[in-house]
């Protein structure tokens, strides 16, 4: 059985060729595994171009939710208030142009509904360990030891999991501080997916291969260039609306009005 999603654009693809069959749709285990690769993918350009840990997530939520890395990246910088000059973020990636990266920003917007705020576990772990340290009933090297191990966590299986569509801040940060101690909350989904995956390469790209291949024959073929897309809505927009003629005084309020303004007008003149 077909997704929505997967009829609309199966209506789509029957529309632009035919003649053409349909071809073999992607499977919602097939789909997992490249968001799962392309999340990945995304902490690992966001560590190359050295952009804080918050940022990083922010975007990393973003592409889980609607599927343009590069964008995502751009715009998490964007969400949480971090500038940086569009061409110089595009010069970090081959092939990238600005115009590329922008493109897809109202499209991304749509798709995630205009939802921008994503809450992090990272200043929830500071404040469990200060009150840990507060407690004074572990030793200071065994805190140090779960704070770090935990802040890795944070970094990238919630990040490449459901985790924060299903738990609240508080709770990924207990599962990680549980993880890296003691067990609680969602400790088995980010277990799935240990920081040491995050060097996996080879491994996943042999796996996502296939899929990619299966992807691009499937894909919407009314968004499959953003940039002309992205130029006609501007152009759309460009467009000027005819302006609406001033009427005069005497067509909106009656041909009594403009006679009575000017009577006394001359009116006045004769007097002076």
């Amino acid at each position: 059985m077909q997704l929505p999603c997967a009829k609309a654009i199966s209506a789509r693809l029957q529309s632009a060729s035919p003649n053409d069959p349909l071809p073999e749709f992607l499977t919602p285990a097939e789909e997992l595994s490249l968001v799962t690769h392309y999340t990945v993918e995304l902490l690992r350009a966001a560590a190359f171009i050295e952009l804080p840990t918050e940022i990083r997530a922010t975007a990393a939520i973003f592409l889980r939710r609607f599927y343009l890395l590069k964008t995502c990246l751009f715009f998490g910088c964007k969400a949480e208030g971090h500038y940086m000059r569009l061409s110089k973020f595009a010069d970090k990636f081959p092939n990238t142009t600005s115009e590329e990266v922008l493109a897809a920003e109202y499209v991304l917007s749509q798709g995630i509904r205009f939802a921008f705020d994503v809450r992090h576990p990272f200043r929830a772990l500071e404040g469990a360990v200060m009150e840990l340290r507060r407690l004074g009933d572990f030793e200071n090297r065994r805190i140090d030891k779960a704070h770090g191990k935990a802040r890795e966590i944070l970094k990238f299986s919630p990040l490449v999991t459901d985790a924060y569509f299903h738990y609240t801040p508080s709770q990924i940060m207990l599962a990680a501080l549980a993880t890296a101690d003691e067990g609680l909350a969602c400790r088995a989904m980010l277990e799935k997916e240990p920081p040491e995956k995050m060097n996996d390469n080879e491994e996943r790209k042999a796996i996502i291969k296939p899929l990619n291949r299966k992807l691009k024959k499937c894909r919407d073929p009314d968004r499959v260039d953003l940039v002309a897309l992205q130029k006609a809505r501007r152009e759309q927009a460009m467009v000027k609306k005819p302006k609406i003629p001033v009427k005069a005084d005497g067509a909106v309020f009656g041909e009594s009005f403009g006679d009575g303004r000017e009577s006394k007008r001359r009116k006045t003149e004769t007097e002076e």
